[in-house]
């Protein structure tokens, strides 16, 4: 058999039988010939009183020249007693794990325990993150291309939810600056990709009509749906604050207290409820449970998704008015709250106190601890009874 050399290689046809043809050069490397036509480069050597082979690469992804550097290598490791196999075999598991510890599941993973498991808005997060997260689980994220993420945010405007595709966008370019932070990727590659809706500031609240049609509407789905949002409208609170309430808050019939923990601008808020609204948290048809939870479907957990709820209230409240409502979100609620507020005459400062929105004069919010306890009672009995007046 001739030498080993590029002409060899490249003319060398396969035979009933495996071929091998040692190369001269190399003690120890090899060309083999499959009976199926495949070639391939391989160093056999001996280690530990045993005799081995391993394979360097194929024909013809692999040069001569690759081959024969890759067997020297080798060599210089026997020279130091390292067996060139088992230390290949590490270097392929830690390129595995690589791999593995590098797609998006396994780095979703860390993200939320890392990240989104110390913030207050982790779980809201994790909701827009998680069809991403289910569909793409396997996938690397280097692999993660622009065009994918381009059809998944068109896929669920789409659908109607133009809103949460920006919202998603929003998530998921965060999760892939962390990504890039943590050396996970190289950079970021979706940060030039633009959002997908352009959004305009919301005015929505709901007349008197459909404040109507609402109540009508939540007599279908009262427990614990139907109660929340009623409490929402009554309180005007944010959705997961009055989704989250526990007994441990009530310190009294008529007053909820929210730590600072629990609320988006970090102050500590006291809200008095009105009779409508006492009637809602303390009905006796509420599910059992002994976490003390106020709205759950199961007794053990918070209320969390809420999309399809609200959309069987906006189907009911369609049918109820015989007609296409304009789209409203659960935030609304607390917008026509505010609405009907000032309506009866509330001042704008009992009303940001109420909702516990950030005073546009921060010292006097600073300084002025006064929390107007008796104007803010008043204000929301006298919203309820309008309400009850409007749905009786």
């Amino acid at each position: 058999m001739n030498k080993l050399s590029v002409k060899l290689i490249e003319n060398i046809k396969p035979t009933a039988k495996r071929q091998r043809v040692p190369d001269t050069t190399v003690q120890g490397l090899s060309l083999v010939v499959q009976p199926s036509g495949k070639k391939l480069f391989q160093y056999r050597y001996r280690f530990d009183k045993r005799d081995k082979s391993v394979t360097l690469g194929t024909v013809p992804a692999m040069s001569l020249k690759e081959a024969r550097d890759k067997a020297v290598d080798f060599r210089r490791m026997l020279d130091v007693n390292t067996d060139p196999l088992h230390n290949q075999r590490q270097q392929k598991a830690i390129k595995i794990e690589k791999t593995t510890n590098s797609t998006i599941g396994a780095a979703m993973q860390r993200y939320e325990a890392e990240k989104l498991d110390r913030l207050r808005s982790g779980n809201n997060a994790k909701s827009f993150l998680r069809e991403f997260k289910a569909e793409y689980f396997h996938l690397e994220l280097a692999n993660f291309s622009k065009d994918m993420f381009r059809e998944m945010l068109q896929n669920i405007v789409q659908q109607g939810h133009s809103i949460k595709a920006n919202r998603v966008y929003t998530h998921v370019r965060t999760f892939m600056n962390w990504a890039e932070a943590e050396d996970l990727i190289e950079y970021n590659h979706l940060s030039k990709v633009k959002k997908p809706v352009a959004e305009v500031s919301r005015d929505r609240f709901l007349s008197d009509d459909e404040i109507r049609l609402f109540w009508r509407a939540t007599e279908d789905d009262l427990e614990p749906w139907g109660y929340l949002y009623r409490l929402l409208l009554l309180t005007g609170q944010r959705l997961n604050e009055c989704a989250r309430m526990t007994e441990d808050e009530l310190v009294s019939s008529d007053h909820w207290h929210l730590s600072s923990d629990r609320v988006k601008n970090k102050k500590q808020h006291d809200v008095f409820l009105s009779k409508q609204a006492q009637e809602i948290v303390f009905r006796g048809n509420r599910i059992a449970n002994d976490n003390g939870l106020i709205f759950t479907t199961n007794g053990q957990s918070f209320l969390q998704s809420f999309d399809k709820p609200t959309k069987r209230l906006r189907a009911r409240m369609n049918e109820l008015a015989g007609r296409e409502l304009k789209h409203f979100s659960p935030h609304d609620f607390r917008r026509t709250c505010e609405t009907g507020l000032a309506m009866l005459g509330t001042p704008q400062p009992v009303i940001d106190r109420i909702t516990n929105h950030a005073s546009p004069h921060k010292m006097a919010r600073v300084y002025n601890m006064w929390e107007y306890r008796a104007e803010k009672a008043a204000a929301l009995q006298k919203w309820a009874d309008h309400v009850e007046g409007l749905v009786s």
